[in-house]
């Protein structure tokens, strides 16, 4: 098991096997992943959602990395099924929250987060 700490408290996720695929394992173009929303199992029986952004992925499972709130990068094989794609402006509302408060005006200035173009 692995650990990380999100908005202030620690959690423990499982770290699943994707199986060894290698000719089925396609990987996503660097520097160009998707952003996701990833369910990710945690060792205590519940799950929490992360922010994270699509790397690798084989018909079963999908290679996602994430920041926790140290900058610390993170990487786990979810589920396919607990993965899905996320918007612009989802990640926009998330990066706001995640900001601290006095830097908030200089990334966003007046601007209302999440009311992007898709």
């Amino acid at each position: 098991m692995a650990s990380f700490t999100l908005d202030g408290e620690t959690c423990e996720h499982l770290k699943p096997d994707p199986g060894h695929q290698p000719e089925e394992t396609k990987s996503l173009e660097y520097g160009n992943y998707p952003k996701v929303i990833a369910t990710l199992p945690l060792a205590d029986g519940g799950t929490i959602g992360v922010y994270a952004v699509a790397e690798r992925w084989n018909p079963s499972y999908v290679l996602v990395g994430w920041a926790d709130d140290g900058r610390h990068g993170h990487w786990a094989w979810i589920p396919a099924g607990n993965v899905e794609r996320g918007s612009e402006s989802d990640w926009d509302i998330e990066e706001y929250r995640r900001c601290p408060e006095h830097l908030r005006g200089i990334r966003w200035g007046n601007r209302l987060p999440g009311f992007l173009p898709e």
